[in-house]
């Protein structure tokens, strides 16, 4: 299976193992949902943690090998409604989760990676990662999120200066921002995560979901509308030409040639 749960004295660590680079699929994704409704419900688990395997990627988006022929003028926009419909409430379940989560992030976090750790309430990051949205560099732009969530967690100037020039940042960036919540030691970044978690599950659970929920409803206000409006745009931009173009570059290993259309 891609994604794995394990429980233990109140904190639940959800590993993804998806090889090579942990990409958001359809069987990911479902499992990704899965697995948060079912924390959701078990009043035993108060503190989740998520992560990724292998090292290199802690979760990469889209596969664009399965996707590319979904991109461009000619596809006919089935197969990335498909990808949104599932992308969508499997980021919703992680976003509202009542227990605090943990994103531990050993690995590169760009596009799809960082929109799903957005999603939990810190961010703990190896100081050797790399973190952004450069979807716009492919000629497409975020659709899991980012746009709304990443502009609630650092405010609107800065999000707007990292997504529309696709600006990739190191851990330390990312931290000063606010993106990241903390730096690890070098390779000890599930560690770290553990660590809070167990921190967190030992305070009372009623009074810590509680204030979680409270900040959520202070930011999350539209919410709703902005994700829906993000969806629309997303898949407007990949029915363009240079969506194609940006994914086939990619695959071919080029620089891609974007006609603006």
């Amino acid at each position: 299976m891609a994604v794995t749960v394990e429980r233990s004295d109140g904190v639940a660590t959800v590993l993804v193992d998806n090889p090579p680079v942990n990409a958001l699929d359809d069987p990911t994704l479902i499992g990704l949902r899965q697995a948060a409704e079912n924390l959701a419900a078990d009043p035993d688990v108060r503190a989740v943690v998520l992560t990724g395997s292998g090292g290199r990627v802690f979760l990469a988006g889209a596969d664009l090998r399965s996707l590319a022929p979904a991109l461009g003028p000619d596809a006919d926009g089935g197969e990335m409604e498909h990808h949104v419909f599932l992308t969508g409430p499997a980021f919703a379940a992680w976003s509202e989760l009542p227990q605090p989560a943990i994103a531990a992030v050993g690995g590169d976090a760009l596009g799809g990676g960082l929109e799903f750790a957005l999603c939990c309430d810190l961010i703990v990051a190896d100081p050797g990662v790399r973190i952004g949205l450069p979807e716009v560099n492919l000629g497409l732009m975020p659709g899991g999120g980012g746009t709304q969530r990443l502009a609630r967690r650092i405010g609107l100037g800065r999000a707007l200066e990292l997504v529309l020039f696709g600006r990739v940042l190191d851990a330390g960036q990312a931290h000063e921002l606010g993106i990241v919540s903390r730096v690890s030691d070098e390779g000890q970044t599930l560690e770290e995560a553990l660590q809070l978690a167990e921190r967190l599950a030992a305070l009372p659970a009623v009074a810590v979901q509680s204030a979680k929920r409270a900040i959520r409803a202070g930011s999350d206000q539209g919410m709703a509308e902005g994700l829906a409006r993000e969806r629309g745009l997303f898949l407007e931009v990949a029915a363009s030409a240079d969506a194609r173009e940006g994914a086939t570059a990619f695959l071919e290993k080029r620089k891609p040639s974007f006609r603006h259309r």
